[in-house]
């Protein structure tokens, strides 16, 4: 065989064909992906409609009594700063205000040990590292002039009102848009056909990502995981959901408790500090 030929460049004919090879088998792996992550969502939303048809009243009493606690844990922290300073406290002095909780060192559950009914509080933290990985990939003065930095300077637009609406998801799902260095690619394919079908299976590949991405989420979810315990608790005939409904009496029962010790202490102080 003669080596010369062997690297001559591909013929429009041959990319074509290898695009449309390309092209179903992207259009396959996507169907999986979207199977798996689909089969996953509606077996744990199955799951949080059990939890609040089960013991969402006795969880909303706790997580209620939970936030009582903190209130009072914070106030009586207040107090103690206000007695310290020798000046009364006022909540309505705005001295007093914008300052964080205070720490609760608390040996019941954490919530992630709980089930988690109401959608997550959204995390800054996450959001922060996610916002400088996107504008290190896609911020416009990084960009060489023409289709690349018109693309990029599109992308870190949307990156800039998702992250200034603390919207998490639509900085993951930007994540998984063009590389810039993909955009000139396509720039640079002279057959519109060839340059359709490899735009399509792009297109299909970052779907596939996204579902990925979102199955892994899923997985790590504090209610999935609940969900596979119950499961494999119930399969040994072991009655998860009476466990968790005793455990939450439990914790309420400690809840109110704490609160009453809480609020005597609050009005002792309150009245030293009068």
């Amino acid at each position: 065989m003669n080596p010369d030929r062997a690297l001559q460049p591909a013929t429009p004919a041959q990319q074509r064909r290898q695009f449309q090879t390309d092209l179903r088998q992207a259009q396959a792996d996507l169907l999986e992906a979207e199977a798996e992550l689909a089969r996953l969502q509606a077996a744990v939303n199955a799951f949080r409609m059990q939890c609040r048809l089960k013991i969402g009243r006795l969880l909303d009493e706790y997580l209620e009594l939970r936030s009582r606690k903190q209130a009072l844990w914070t106030r009586l922290q207040l107090l103690h700063q206000a007695q310290e300073f020798g000046i009364p406290y006022d909540e309505d002095d705005p001295f007093w205000h914008g300052r964080d909780p205070a720490d609760l060192y608390d040996d019941l559950p954490e919530d992630e040990l709980l089930p988690e009914i109401n959608n997550a509080e959204r995390d800054r933290a996450a959001e922060k590292r996610l916002f400088r990985e996107l504008a290190r990939k896609f911020h416009p003065d990084l960009a060489p002039a023409g289709a690349e930095r018109a693309y990029m300077t599109m992308m870190m637009t949307a990156v800039n009102v998702a992250y200034s609406q603390r919207n998490l998801d639509a900085l993951r799902d930007l994540a998984d848009e063009l590389d810039p260095t993909m955009v000139a690619e396509l720039a640079e394919i002279e057959t519109a056909e060839i340059r359709r079908l490899r735009e399509q299976i792009l297109k299909l590949q970052r779907r596939r990502r996204r579902a990925i991405r979102r199955l892994r989420q899923l997985r790590q979810e504090n209610m999935t995981q609940l969900w596979q315990k119950a499961r494999e608790l119930e399969a040994d005939g072991r009655p998860w959901w009476e466990d968790v409904r005793q455990d939450l009496l439990k914790l309420i029962e400690r809840r109110r408790a704490e609160i009453g010790e809480l609020e005597t202490a609050v009005a002792r102080l309150e009245k030293s500090v009068d």
